[in-house]
């Protein structure tokens, strides 16, 4: 038989398979399948939001009290799962896999628990700290860390709502309406800051930006609150101060650790990544050395490009820096290397 019947009959059994999908589609077998599928996951995203709002409430009850406990954990139930419509609504991506939902979690939770700790710790050492007032304490807790690892893991949009969330719950949490917007706002700058973090620098640089906002919102709230005196402004303003240097430090510590354990790429482990000194780099360097050359090329026009159309121009540098990486195997098969 020519190559020409044989591609032929190939073509047609590939038709029939084709058509026995769709008649099974219109059987609805696969339509039961994926709804069986679908609601598998409606149950599970809903224990998700049953437990991540429990923990929640657990954090914020400084004191039992089931009254309390149910008002935060309806609270919490009721902003999560409009969290939850905003993510199905805008990023429909996240809810493919499963580790990212509770990742996002993790996160809420996680950045609660560290601003009652921190809460807890400020409260124990302003007992014999006479400078370090109980009621100023409340400025130094690192709420906008949450949001900034969002934006690192996710994307700017996922860490807007977060930052109203979470400064929402912690202005509920300290029964105090005026710390929901200072850490808002400062949850804000410090998403704005690392939207494209291009070194790890940038991370301190955030940090910075969070303290000097905090100091800048503080000053607003004395203000509006009538209390900006010397003697009262000083302790609150060294405390804002301080918040931006723990949330630089926090998300230093948390990321790597993220990264490795939702094996998510952040645009710090892109950079790693562009390092030149980098083992397999160094032997493309010396083992095909056009090739190389020419990797560094296209990585300069392509991050150009990258830039103008506004796409994350790190992830295209790498993908250039690597493409060519198998001709390190015969690289004098390779016209550049034969120079």
């Amino acid at each position: 038989m020519s190559i020409f019947p044989k591609m032929m009959l190939s073509g047609t059994n590939l038709f029939r398979k084709l058509s026995g999908h769709m008649n099974l589609m219109e059987n609805g077998t696969p339509k039961k399948s994926n709804k069986k599928a679908s609601s598998r996951i409606m149950r599970r995203n809903i224990s998700y939001l049953i437990i991540f709002s429990l923990m929640s409430s657990l954090i914020m009850l400084r004191e039992f009290s089931l009254e309390r406990f149910l008002g935060f954990f309806l609270i919490c139930a009721l902003l999560y799962s409009i969290y939850y419509g905003d993510i199905i609504r805008y990023s429909p991506k996240y809810m493919r896999e499963q580790k990212l939902l509770l990742l996002l979690g993790i996160l809420m939770v996680g950045t609660l628990a560290s601003g009652w700790l921190f809460d807890y710790l400020t409260a124990s050492l302003s007992i014999g700290l006479s400078y370090l007032p109980a009621e100023t304490a409340k400025y130094i807790l690192p709420i906008p860390a949450g949001a900034l690892l969002v934006t690192l893991l996710f994307d700017f949009h996922t860490a807007l709502l977060f930052s109203f969330i979470t400064a929402l719950l912690t202005g509920v949490w300290l029964s105090d309406a005026t710390i929901t917007l200072y850490f808002f706002i400062g949850s804000l700058i410090a998403s704005f800051s690392v939207i494209r973090c291009k070194k790890r620098s940038d991370l301190l640089r955030a940090g910075i930006f969070v303290s000097g906002i905090n100091i800048f919102s503080v000053l607003i709230l004395l203000l509006f609150s009538g209390n900006i005196h010397a003697d009262t402004a000083v302790s609150p303003i060294v405390a804002a101060s301080f918040s931006g240097l723990g949330v630089a430090a926090i998300v230093s510590i948390t990321l790597p650790v993220l990264e490795y354990i939702f094996k998510i790429t952040t645009d710090i482990s892109l950079l790693e990544l562009l390092d030149l000194n980098q083992p397999l780099m160094k032997n493309l360097m010396i083992t095909a050395p056009g090739t190389y050359h020419h990797s560094i090329i296209v990585g300069n026009l392509v991050e150009a490009s990258a830039e103008a159309v506004g796409v994350n121009p790190l992830l295209a540098r790498v993908s250039a820096y690597y493409h060519d990486i198998g001709k390190i195997k015969m690289p004098e098969y390779f016209v550049e290397n034969q120079a």
